[in-house]
């Protein structure tokens, strides 16, 4: 009996496993599609670029592209390291792009050095992707 209840967890679990990974393979497909949107207006923010003079903007769209796409990273490879690189850019774009006063420069500062020290010290990308072994 016992045992025939752990077969049926067992086949929850894989059901609900497989579930969440197809999910996540459609919310991949629709990043994908947004960011191929989004490439497709860059030609037209390089004119803009050009007769405005509005640097933000093009660097706006610029990023949200770069973080798109580490996003998209991080769906698939599920590990640390990418985790941590959305976050980079993430904080890395708020500062360039928003032109934040002094101390919440500092505190984006902080932010990526506390990242960068995370992903030297605290976690080792090889054991990482040991486990997914």
């Amino acid at each position: 009996m016992k045992q025939h209840l752990g077969q049926r967890a067992t086949k929850a679990q894989n059901l609900v496993y497989n579930t969440a990974m197809l999910l996540e393979l459609i919310v991949a497909g629709i990043v994908i599609v947004a960011l191929l949107i989004m490439f497709l207006q860059v030609p037209g923010e390089l004119k803009t670029l050009v007769f405005t003079g509005e640097l933000n903007q093009f660097l706006k769209y610029m990023f949200d592209i770069i973080i798109g796409i580490e996003l998209l990273k991080m769906l698939c490879r599920h590990d640390l390291d990418s985790v941590v690189e959305v976050l980079l850019f993430s904080v890395a774009r708020e500062m360039i792009i928003e032109h934040m006063p002094i101390y919440f420069t500092l505190v984006g500062i902080i932010a990526i050095s506390i990242l960068f020290l995370i992903r030297k010290f605290l976690f080792v990308s090889a054991l990482d992707k040991e486990q997914e072994k």
